[in-house]
């Protein structure tokens, strides 16, 4: 089992953005310049966010759900997916 992760940010989507699940690996994320195609763990990250979970909780559920993989590799891809999608101003911090 994984140590919880700290990061206490609530991730929420931007105005204007939304989810559309294509099939249970695949999801749109529909933006006001497009749309983005999310297959694999950016499915599995985008579909955690609900504004009430926080970075941490959405990296150790992740951590629960594919134990076989190192839990400090699922940490770096849960904050690089979810910083690229900042600095595209897609998504925001409650905290």
């Amino acid at each position: 089992m994984s140590e919880p992760v700290a990061d206490t940010r609530i991730p929420r989507l931007a105005v204007g953005c939304r989810v559309r699940t294509v099939s249970p690996d695949e999801a749109m994320l529909l933006v006001p310049e497009g749309a983005l195609r999310l297959k694999g763990a950016a499915s599995e990250i985008i579909g955690l966010i609900d504004g009430q979970r926080s970075v941490g909780a959405i990296t150790t559920l992740l951590q629960q759900k594919h134990a076989t993989t190192a839990a400090s590799q699922i940490a770096a891809e849960v904050k690089q997916f979810l910083d690229k999608l900042y600095a595209r101003s897609v998504l925001l911090y409650k905290n």
